[in-house]
């Protein structure tokens, strides 16, 4: 909700101005002077300030130049007459947003505040943007440089602000549940619970009684009343993986809960109020599923109110060798803590390779080549680990065993050690 400052020495002016405003759901303060209103904007926060040009003492003018000396982003709106449009014109000049003429019109003052907000949403964008790039707990394993992941990126620092469900859409492996844990931190619900949940990964006859709660007898075997990790997020974010795999009487409640923000444990007939944001997720195309039957088209459109796309690491392998020295950092340990690198034959092998499990993949490679390779450089010799720990195309492992020498190759028809 944005917060508005009206600041008017005219009571009656001051009470319409308030109930115009009130009627647009923001919150309201006024003030019947300028040395009240800067005590008041001193003392909280404002996203716009709506004065008149005219007030006794402290002018209009002058209390948005002390406004602005405060929070240079705050927007101010100046209501002046026709005879003092000149004095309006040059407020603009020296900072204000804009300007509105007596005898005010309704519509154009509402006109005015939406485009005086909507400024202060993409302030308020770019400052968690600038101030969440140089965290690095916000932004732990966020790398990469392609456009098609900064502009996935980009739209995660749009979105995060704002409190509507987001679907995340991308193959296994790409990241979903990272960028979910981004969009909590950059959040205004970042202190609060951040809980993932794997949908399929939870039996199909529990998940409704561990994502709601239940009630003592509900069930055989519910001896005690218990709440659910909706209960547990509340105030937070729950991140829902794999939505798909949703049965379809969840996906009933979940609709229930994005219409109403109410919960209804199993086996209770009072249903609870819950604050929780929806991040979602699907490697599947949920517009098939949909056509296939068995995913609500209601909870899609619910869902879907902010749409993300996260490319695969094939789409984007210009960050395959960023990412591979993340890891060989982050798993230097399983080296006994040796610093270690890839050799350029290695990467090569990597800016080639598909991967169809994505960063996860990768990560897996790594981790392996950390915990078998000797010395410094992670040699394309040593790569025949990758060929005997993983499946590879025919076409890799051809190319891979022929660069390996003959003695090297012996060894692959012996058990490691």
């Amino acid at each position: 909700m944005f917060n508005i400052l009206v600041v008017d020495d005219h009571k009656k002016q001051r009470d319409i101005l308030k109930l115009i405003i009130d009627k647009e759901g923001y919150k309201v303060t006024t003030a019947h002077s300028g040395e009240e209103a800067l005590k008041i904007f001193k003392e909280s926060d404002f996203d716009v300030v709506v004065t008149d040009l005219k007030l006794p003492k402290m002018d209009g003018i002058s209390l948005m130049e002390e406004i602005l000396d405060i929070s240079p982003d705050t927007s101010i709106i100046i209501i002046t007459g026709h005879g003092t449009i000149d004095s309006a014109v040059s407020a603009i000049k020296r900072g204000a947003f804009d300007y509105i003429t007596k005898p005010l019109e309704k519509h154009q003052l509402i006109s005015l505040l939406h485009k005086a907000t909507e400024r202060a949403s993409l302030l308020k964008e770019r400052k968690f943007l600038f101030s969440k790039l140089s965290s690095n707990e916000a932004l732990d394993g966020i790398i990469g440089e392609h456009p098609s992941f900064k502009e996935a990126l980009r739209m995660v620092f749009k979105i995060a602000p704002f409190d509507a469900t987001v679907l995340i859409a991308g193959e296994s492996g790409t990241g979903k549940e990272v960028i979910a844990k981004l969009i909590h931190n950059i959040s205004a619900r970042k202190n609060k619970p951040f809980i993932p949940i794997n949908c399929a990964a939870i039996p199909e006859n529990l998940i409704e009684s561990e994502l709601f709660g239940y009630e003592r007898g509900a069930f055989t075997g519910a001896l005690a009343k218990k709440s659910g990790l909706f209960q547990a997020a509340d105030g937070g974010t729950i991140f829902l993986d794999e939505i798909s795999e949703m049965p379809l009487p969840t996906q009933a409640k979940l609709l229930r809960f994005l219409q109403n923000k109410e919960i209804l444990p199993v086996g209770s007939t009072q249903p609870m109020k819950i604050d929780v944001r929806i991040v979602a997720a699907s490697n599947k195309n949920l517009e098939e599923e949909i056509k296939k039957g068995s995913f609500r088209s209601d909870l899609y459109f619910r869902l879907n109110i902010f749409y993300l796309k996260l490319p695969a690491l094939r789409e984007r392998a210009s960050d395959i060798p960023l990412l591979a020295n993340y890891f060989l950092e982050k798993y230097k340990y399983l080296a006994g803590g040796a610093k270690k690198y890839l050799s350029k034959e290695v990467l090569k092998i990597f800016l080639d390779y598909p991967f169809e499990g994505n960063i996860r993949e990768l990560e897996s490679i790594i981790q392996k080549a950390l915990i078998h390779s000797e010395g410094e450089e992670i040699k394309k010799k040593t790569y025949y680990l990758i060929w005997r720990y993983l499946i590879l195309p025919q076409s890799f492992q051809t190319s891979i065993i022929q660069s390996i020498p003959s003695f090297h190759l012996k060894r692959l028809k012996k058990p490691y050690t």
